[in-house]
């Protein structure tokens, strides 16, 4: 178990520049529209200097003054969650002043109860401000206090060092291991109100992500690890794919634009959610085809499944496979694809997700031996050699071998590349998922030049 450290804070503090600034990484959104952290983002920090790693949690802030906003309430909750969850806060503060949603925040500490809070007065940027800083060390019953400057960088050095003490002290020294190939990479991608957070609830267990009926609820990617039967994964979860055209300059959809991307990047396999009333459209297809661009594993995730048989007249027996024959005329590479019907707010058959996203990194790490595979592609030679692009070529493959994994990577020694027929690498690939199988993840075939020395007179 990892020990947490949360910040809390009230808006125009910093608060997500300081925990940029922080972590090192661009996790938390930085944008000038208030209430921009809706969800709980947590970032597993590895303190190489101090030999330590712990969870930093960047919460939302305690809004108790809209208690009929569904969306700040929600916020509140959860921070309050977050904070009983933690081993110590680090509440941000301006350096110059205390407003009254500072003694809000307050109130709610005294009555939780909780005592092991540092301050940071942010925006002390110069010794006049960091000493005018001080006059408000003794606000609360803090344990440290520490004049900062994110613009400046100047002052996390010293907090981190606290925090190290502080959670060493406790005897809270933990050093965690890098994130490695033994983890399956999961990330959940889809468009909004396809209920892919409740999903992600359904999947660990906990109330990590905000759900509420409305488009774009989620901004923030968050990491998730957890076992599942003896199978160690990282959940990433992603903001929504939006088409760039659509996405105004320096807009807050800019940054989950980016870290949707970035996440589809970091994992192994993706799991597509789309909503089964509403079919697949465009933009669907749209992240199906950035996840194959990355050669990244695949799920089509259809959800809401209950819904759709719910409605007249549905034959429930012969309705997945009418909508796998839809998929078929959608997406033409289904055959490899793993497709999971599920219902989130049922909790149905959500741990296929988790079976196959395992199956598929077994199989994207599986490698065929050379000799099995030059057996192979001479049976295949014999059975369909490969037609040129003009009557005067000849192509010709002399041997081959896998080269890589994660994706499968199959490199083929040839006379000459241009001699043959793109039709053929298609024929090719199915040849070898028919022999070895490669469910649920894209495959490389490249054609390699045998260079001679009559190739290079020619």
């Amino acid at each position: 178990m990892l020990w947490k450290v949360t910040i809390i804070w009230r808006p125009n503090v910093w608060k997500s520049s300081f925990f940029n600034m922080y972590t090192g990484h661009k996790i938390a959104i930085v944008h000038d529209e208030e209430g921009t952290t809706r969800d709980i983002s947590e970032f597993e920090y590895k303190d190489m200097e101090n030999g330590l790693t712990y969870i930093l949690s960047d919460s939302g802030w305690l809004d108790l003054s809209n208690k009929d906003d569904e969306i700040s309430k929600d916020i509140a909750e959860r921070t309050r969650k977050s904070i009983e969850d933690s081993d110590l806060l680090i509440w941000l503060i301006e350096y110059d002043r205390i407003t009254h949603l500072d003694e809000e925040v307050l109130k709610v500490l005294r009555s939780m109860k909780v005592k092991d809070v540092i301050i940071a007065a942010n925006k002390a940027d110069n010794e006049s401000m960091k000493m005018e800083a001080y006059s408000h060390a003794g606000f609360a019953e803090n344990l440290a206090f520490f004049p900062i400057s994110v613009s400046h960088n100047d002052g996390i050095r010293d907090i981190k060092r606290f925090v190290a003490k502080f959670l060493t002290d406790k005897g809270l020294n933990y050093m965690d291991e890098e994130i490695d190939d033994s983890y399956v990479k999961l990330a959940m991608v889809g468009r909004p109100n396809v209920w892919k957070s409740s999903l992600i609830n359904a999947i660990t267990w906990e109330n990590r992500v905000m759900v509420k009926d409305m488009s774009g609820t989620t901004r923030d990617s968050i990491d998730t690890k957890f076992k599942f039967n003896d199978t160690d994964f990282v959940l990433i979860d992603t903001a929504w794919i939006r088409r760039l055209s659509k996405v105004w300059v320096r807009n807050v959809e800019d940054w989950s634009v980016m870290r949707t991307n970035r996440a589809i990047t970091r994992a192994d396999v993706i799991a597509v959610v789309i909503d089964g009333i509403d079919w697949v459209v465009h933009w669907d297809l749209s992240i199906i085809s950035k996840v194959l661009e990355e050669n990244k594993g695949l799920v089509i995730v259809v959800n809401k499944w209950d819904k759709v048989l719910e409605k007249p007249g549905v034959d429930k027996e012969k309705m997945m496979n009418r909508y796998i024959e839809y998929l078929k005329s959608k997406v033409e590479f289904l055959p490899w694809v793993s497709v999971v019907f599920t219902s989130a707010v049922k909790n149905q058959r959500v741990e296929e997700i988790l079976e196959d996203a395992k199956n598929i990194k077994i199989e994207r790490f599986k490698r065929v031996k050379t000799g099995i595979f030059n057996n192979f592609m001479e049976q295949v030679l014999l059975k369909h050699p490969p037609s040129g692009t003009r009557k005067s070529h000849n192509p010709k493959i002399y041997y081959g071998s896998q080269v890589d994994v994660n994706p499968p990577k199959f490199v083929l020694t040839v006379n000459n590349p241009s001699h043959f027929h793109f039709s053929y690498k298609r024929y090719l690939e199915n040849r070898i998922r028919d022999n070895f199988w490669f469910f649920g993840t894209p495959i490389v075939i490249e054609y390699k030049w045998r260079w001679k020395t009559k190739d290079m007179k020619k």
